[in-house]
């Protein structure tokens, strides 16, 4: 039988573990033809210095394997590689078991789960677990729902740099949830998440410029939120091209980044298309 590299670096991966779990996992990976992996060489190298902290029990090791299996959608092994570095007290596992938890990756989906971990993290001082954790405060999701305790925790960790956490902050200040209405503070906050690269910031930046009547403010942070690759920010574009508005109008141009959304699956995007060609 003929293996292809991804196959053959995986049965190499499972002989050398002395780990009996990750060892069976990488043993039940393995299909014919492969079609369930990708590993490029820098994976392998990766995988290969990772399998050497594991063998030492190294606590780090294991924590990075469980990023690399992750990242090729092996959720079981990626779940036992942070629930072992959890164990032995890594903050940041506890935080990416309660992702998998939340999500039902490689475990059944389990909310209360997640909150536990991402309340032990925060209250340990990781900011990514303070956002997580004050979210569901928020949304009282298997928690009595808490604003007051959420905008804290939401505070903390946009001081701590969680754009997403920067997002709510301007949320929170444009609707007066907890704090007293603010338009410019809300504004500030979304800005500063933009800025950390937030898309859905950018967007909202958009639309508000645009309200103002600020066109070419609201095409910029369109294009902003366009060339992260996001389907809304693509659609804003387009429409500005196609319309004018904030830039030149150019046809070519609106239908290059209608084509980008719709190939997102953006409906408007198609229909628009279709009156452009």
């Amino acid at each position: 039988m003929t293996y292809s590299m991804e196959q053959l670096a995986t049965i190499f991966l499972k002989h050398i573990t002395k780990d009996e779990p990750l060892k069976i996992y990488l043993e039940n990976v393995v299909t014919f033809p492969d079609e369930h992996l990708y590993i490029d060489e820098d994976m392998i190298q990766q995988g290969l210095l990772f399998i050497e902290g594991i063998n030492k029990n190294e606590t780090d090791a294991y924590y990075a394997m469980g990023h690399l299996l992750r990242n090729l959608d092996c959720y079981d092994s990626s779940f036992y590689c942070f629930k072992h570095a959890h164990n032995a007290g890594l903050l940041q596992a506890t935080y990416w078991l309660g992702n998998f938890h939340y999500e039902g990756f490689g475990t059944e989906e389990n909310s209360a789960k997640a909150l536990e971990c991402y309340k032990l993290a925060a209250n340990a001082g990781l900011a990514d677990a303070m956002n997580n954790y004050a979210d569901m405060l928020l949304h009282g999701e298997v928690v009595e729902k808490n604003e007051e305790e959420a905008y804290v925790w939401f505070n903390k960790a946009a001081m701590l740099g969680v754009s997403e956490a920067m997002f709510t902050m301007g949320y929170m200040y444009e609707k007066g949830v907890v704090v007293e209405a603010d338009e410019s503070t809300s504004i500030a906050w979304f800005k500063k998440a933009a800025i950390l690269g937030d898309l859905y910031a950018a967007n909202y930046l958009g639309h508000k410029a645009m309200q103002h009547g600020d066109f070419e403010e609201a095409f910029a942070f369109y294009m902003q939120a366009a060339r992260g690759q996001d389907v809304e920010g693509e659609y804003n574009v387009g429409f500005c091209f196609e319309e004018g508005i904030g830039i030149e109008q150019n046809k070519e141009k609106a239908i290059y980044w209608l084509k980008r959304a719709a190939l997102q699956g953006d409906d408007l995007a198609k229909q628009r298309l279709a009156l452009l060609q």
